[in-house]
């Protein structure tokens, strides 16, 4: 098929992700903080202790996914479906945290003992100030003993999908999903989410793998069908629209990724990569540092896998 027929054939099948979420970290002394990102100081982004002001104020991203099943179960990127941040870079925030904590409660117990003196003949007064000095003192204690790395880190997300020629102009108009699974081997960038009726819409393309997983040889013409840029570039007067992008494998598989001469900009992670005859043969996952028209996708052996173990 040439890419016309391609895209007539499959481009039912593609969906357009967006995902709303924000982070959270559980202290060692069971206290949750939310935070939407950790910005280039090291220090966390919308950092509140309110759940509901989170979500008010939460991040958001957008990405390409596909049915792989008439159940409503879309495949897509692990980074789309459940957004990642550095561990390492939230730990660093954490102990000076635990520093910052310190400060406050030392400078909160030195009021109360200003205010116990200032209330001196008011025994009831003073006996509630030594209260809360006694309090404060054993959260002190507490932060001492507060082991940062124990802290335990969530994602929440709000994952929902548009079709392809759909009209969207609130978030009310897309579709809400559920993640389903999330690959756990760092090589693997892949998860699915599945719609919450679970029923693929009647007329939508389910993307088949290819009846072997042989390497893809070099020169080999391959096709993306995803959302670059998201909302960007998709709207169009009919509707939501994907875009279909050409190119050739330009470096062989080595079992984890494979390299093709496809651009792509961001909103097309989760994108299938499909050959001539319309079979999935990868999942598109990152581009190559510096440049938009190369791109690597993650090669069919490895979605295989993924499938069976989930």
């Amino acid at each position: 098929m040439n890419s016309q027929e391609i895209y007539d054939k499959t481009a039912s099948g593609v969906v357009l992700i967006l995902n709303y979420f924000y982070y959270s970290v559980i202290l060692p002394d069971d206290t949750e903080i939310y935070f939407t990102g950790v910005d280039d100081n090291g220090q966390l982004e919308g950092l509140t202790y309110d759940k509901d002001e989170a979500w008010n104020n939460c991040a958001a991203c957008t990405g390409t996914g596909f049915f792989i099943s008439n159940d409503g179960l879309i495949m897509t990127n692990r980074h789309v479906a459940q957004p990642g941040i550095s561990e390492k870079a939230i730990k660093a925030f954490l102990k000076n945290y635990k520093k910052m904590l310190k400060v406050i409660y030392q400078e909160k117990r030195g009021k109360l003992a200003e205010m116990y003196y200032s209330c001196d003949g008011n025994v009831a007064a003073q006996n509630e100030l030594a209260h809360q000095y006694q309090k404060v003192g054993e959260i002190l204690e507490q932060i001492d003993d507060m082991d940062m790395n124990d802290a335990e880190f969530n994602t929440y997300s709000k994952v929902s999908i548009a079709y392809n020629d759909m009209h969207v102009l609130k978030f009310e108009d897309f579709k809400p999903c559920t993640v389903i699974s999330v690959s756990d081997e760092e090589a693997v960038d892949l998860a699915t989410i599945q719609l919450d009726d679970c029923k693929t819409p009647e007329g939508r393309y389910i993307f088949q793998l290819r009846d072997n997983d042989e390497q893809l040889t070099l020169d080999q013409k391959l096709y993306m069908i995803g959302y670059n840029k998201g909302f960007a570039i998709a709207k169009t007067a009919q509707g939501i629209r994907s875009q279909c992008y050409s190119g050739n494998v330009t470096q062989k598989d080595d079992g984890e990724k494979i390299l093709y001469s496809i651009p792509s900009q961001s909103g097309s992670s989760g994108s299938p990569v499909i050959d001539e005859y319309g079979n999935l043969v990868a999942v598109n996952f990152a581009g190559y540092t510096g440049t938009q028209g190369f791109n690597y996708g993650i090669p069919s052996k490895r979605i295989r896998q993924f499938m069976l173990d989930n």
